[in-house]
């Protein structure tokens, strides 16, 4: 989805720093408006495939959600130089679950404090990351907040929906007609009027988080997670610098990273720690050139390393498929196509799920779940052994694995269908080869058409002393 006319039109109307009772609307739930447009324009399929749960199943989740608030939603006292929120989809390394975009800096600096958000509404356990508490006890307040205003103020949230419609309803219609589909309102202002009240309760008990730990500095992922806009937005007013650490691909596509030029976002970090400087060219964040530093990724740096001295290539050969949710489907089908047509004493097929797509994955994915193919659909089974054990991977959307399997030497190949511009910029620069069929990709593979190389603009190296340096100038005052 090509972005300009969208970014216009909320400059247009000054949506971005629009609020209503502090709220500001359309920051925070822009990104639906456009996931949902996308979704349109090609056809695919959901981000994230959500748990169906039985009545039963949801007072469970709900009773999970109340015990991690009481054993481990204790905020730690003190003070403490460092607030770090991490990803909450965390993976299994060895003996327990691991942030890691997080863990090892956390390690590096003993007086920080992890925060972490409920993930589906539970926690990854073990693990071993220190001074770790969750959000679960602000969510259940944010919850009963906004069910108790439904129960019993019907009419101010009748009010709030009916402002917020009259401030939207225009640039959505010109952003349908720039775009050329019907934009669900209703949707829309549903999640609206919900995040309005989540705000409120969220940023009172964000604000006394901080108020509490007084850190020096804050470091996210996923920075367009609510929970880190609202950071974000009290960091500033308290002058305590923000970080955000890429987790993923961000590229002129994704609207949470691109913003009209000269806008000033309260609701973005004020830092952005890149993989390395190509990923800072390919979008258009609300942030000064000074403020967007070349990092690299510590875990990648470490696991790679360690992973090609004990894994050899397989033999057969291994054809690794790097599935996500919105190609899923496309992709299964082109997997057990390509299962028909290779050698099986040549080659064997390797189909890695995202987590997204763990759920219900056999029923959606009929086809692959009869085809004999061996599907990778836990967290527990290592990725980057998969890379190195592998000769090919075969990708397409917006998946970061795609640019971690160059570090392993693996022939590329990207599905055109939903290629994101990041990933299909492997294909224009030589490093991979575009496909439309299993037919197109089992002749790519039998012409062995496709070199890793350059892999080094995707990735900075010695990225866990760069970040250390940079968040050490940051707290200290001396960076620029």
């Amino acid at each position: 989805m090509e972005l300009d006319a969208f970014l216009e039109i909320e400059h247009k109307y000054g949506l971005i720093h629009d609020k209503l009772d502090g709220f500001a609307y359309w920051t925070y739930f822009r990104r639906d408006l456009a996931g949902d447009i996308m979704k349109k324009l090609d056809s695919g399929g959901e981000l994230y495939v959500y748990p169906e749960r039985s009545i039963g199943q949801q007072t469970l989740a709900r009773l999970g959600t109340i015990k991690y608030a009481l054993l481990y939603g204790r905020c730690p006292k003190g003070k403490h130089d460092m607030l770090i929120l991490n990803a909450e989809r965390r993976g299994w390394s060895q003996d327990h679950y691991e942030c890691i975009y997080t863990d090892r800096i956390a390690s590096e600096y003993p007086g920080s404090a992890v925060m972490e958000r409920p993930y589906f509404q539970k926690h990854y356990r073990p693990v071993k990351t220190g001074n770790l508490f969750y959000t679960d006890p602000i969510e259940i307040k944010a919850m009963v907040h906004w069910y108790s205003r439904q129960l019993f103020h019907s009419k101010q949230l009748a009010g709030i929906r009916e402002t917020l419609h009259r401030k939207i309803r225009k640039p959505m219609e010109e952003i349908g007609k720039a775009y050329q589909v019907k934009c669900d309102i209703e949707r829309i202002l549903d999640n609206m009027v919900c995040g309005y009240y989540v705000y409120q309760t969220k940023r009172k008990e964000l604000g006394r988080v901080l108020d509490r730990l007084a850190p020096r500095i804050i470091l996210e992922v996923v920075g367009y997670n609510i929970d880190c806009m609202i950071i974000n937005e009290l960091a500033q007013e308290r002058r305590i610098p923000t970080v955000e650490l890429q987790h993923g691909v961000t590229g002129a596509a994704h609207i949470a990273y691109n913003y009209y030029p000269g806008t000033k976002v309260k609701q973005f970090p004020q830092y952005f720690f890149a993989f390395s400087k190509f990923w800072i060219d390919t979008a258009r964040y609300p942030l000064a050139p000074g403020n967007l530093r070349e990092i690299g990724f510590p875990h990648l740096d470490e696991k790679a390393k360690a992973v090609k001295n004990k894994v050899s290539k397989s033999f057969p050969r291994q054809i690794l498929f790097i599935s996500q949710p919105k190609i899923g489907e496309m992709l299964s089908d082109i997997a057990v196509d390509l299962n028909e047509l290779i050698d099986a004493e040549q080659y064997r097929i390797v189909f890695k799920l995202h987590p997204g797509e763990y759920e219900r994955w056999r029923e959606r994915y009929s086809r692959l779940s009869a085809s004999g193919i061996e599907v990778i659909d836990n967290s527990r089974v290592d990725l980057y052994e998969l890379f190195a054990a592998s000769v090919y991977q075969i990708g397409g959307d917006g998946s970061t694995a795609t640019f971690e399997g160059l570090v392993f030497d693996l022939k590329t190949y990207i599905m055109r269908a939903g290629a994101y511009p990041a990933v299909a910029s492997l294909c224009e620069k030589g490093m991979a080869r575009f496909f439309d069929s299993a037919r197109d990709l089992y002749q790519l593979i039998l012409a062995d058409s496709s070199e890793a190389e350059q892999k080094s603009n995707f990735w900075k190296e010695n990225a866990l002393e760069n970040m250390k340096r940079e968040i050490d100038a940051i707290m200290s005052g001396s960076s620029g």
